[in-house]
């Protein structure tokens, strides 16, 4: 969280740094090399929370059932469940992106008929809304007592966001010629700087409370 936080700080202090003549193309190609950098910290992340490490990343219960179940279940899935994964997926991906078509093209309208800013609802509201599946999940778990696979789910999005999804439409932008860098409103920089901050020194303990999650919703 710490390395994408200061990936959006460094085209900030870039824009300080460099003539407005020039700061345009440097921040292009910074973006361009840094999106690189981080799809290729993404990989390494996948292969050792999936591959080398991932017994760091169980739990003791889930550690027990896999022993009791290793001797019936089978590690390589079909090749008809893949097919079927896959399309799944596919059509999933679709779905998912012809829905947000929709849903950018009525911000606008949104924003007329709610009476407040489109920064809102993009920072805000969708947000809320398209991680609300994630945030069932963090609750359900939360209420079981699961408190360390709740902050995983959180974690886990926060990581794919920052070190898969924008990297990956910076790089699509660059295979269309559509330049798009990782430089961001300075308010909103700090801002997601700050509550990683906040957010690291909170998991630094260990140790949870509803405390610890009204503070967070205050701040």
């Amino acid at each position: 969280m710490m390395i994408t936080a200061v990936t959006m700080l460094l085209p900030t202090a870039l824009y300080s740094t460099f003539p407005v003549s020039e700061i345009d193309d440097r921040v292009l190609s910074f973006s361009r090399g840094t999106s690189l950098v981080l799809l290729t910290l993404y990989g390494g992340y996948l292969y050792f929370y999936l591959g080398t490490h991932k017994h760091l990343f169980l739990s003791n219960e889930s550690e027990a059932g896999d022993d009791e179940n290793n001797a019936d279940a089978s590690s390589t899935p079909s090749k008809g469940s893949l097919a079927s994964s896959i399309i799944r997926l596919t059509t999933a991906v679709a779905a998912t992106v012809f829905c947000t078509e929709l849903l950018l093209e009525s911000v606008e309208d949104m924003a007329l008929t709610l009476g407040v800013s489109e920064v809102f609802i993009a920072i805000v509201f969708i947000p809320i809304a398209s991680n609300s599946t994630e945030g069932v999940t963090v609750i359900a778990a939360s209420r079981t007592g699961d408190t360390d696979s709740a902050i995983r789910v959180i974690i886990d999005s926060l990581l794919q966001i920052g070190l898969f999804v924008i990297p990956f439409l910076v790089i699509i932008g660059w295979c269309i010629a559509e330049p798009m860098t990782l430089f961001f409103d300075s308010f909103q920089t700090v801002a997601m700087f700050l509550a990683i901050l906040v957010v690291n020194h909170l998991l630094r303990d260990g140790q949870y409370a509803y405390i610890h999650g009204a503070m967070l919703l205050a701040l």
